[in-house]
C-alpha cells in the first residue's frame, strides 16, 4: 500500500507496519502517527528571504524549511516565533 501523504511525503504500507517516507527518495522518516517534523533537517532564515514584504517580520519570526535528510527535497515551511520574540 502506498499512498500520498501531502507534498513530497507519503504513506508506506508493508509487512512491518505504516511508514511515512520521502516521496522522492523512498527514505523513511517515522511510523505513520509519530511526528515526522522531528526526522527532517531544518533551516531557518530571515522573513524577508521569502520576499520584500516580509522584512518587518524579521526580529519577531523566522522562516523554517523541513528538507528530507536523504535527499533535501522540501517538504515544508513556515513561519515560527524568534525567540525572545
Amino acid at each position: 500500500m502506498r499512498y500520498p501523504f501531502r507534498e513530497n511525503l507519503e504513506v508506506v504500507g508493508d509487512g512491518a507496519g505504516t511508514w511515512i517516507h520521502c516521496s522522492r527518495c523512498s527514505h523513511p522518516l517515522c511510523r505513520a502517527g509519530e511526528d515526522w517534523k522531528r526526522a527532517c533537517k531544518r533551516t531557518t532564515f530571515s522573513p524577508a528571504q521569502a520576499g520584500p514584504l516580509m522584512g518587518d517580520l524579521t526580529g519577531t519570526y523566522l522562516l523554517e524549511k523541513l528538507y528530507c535528510p536523504s535527499c533535501g527535497a522540501l517538504i515544508d515551511s513556515d513561519l515560527i516565533e524568534a525567540d525572545g520574540g
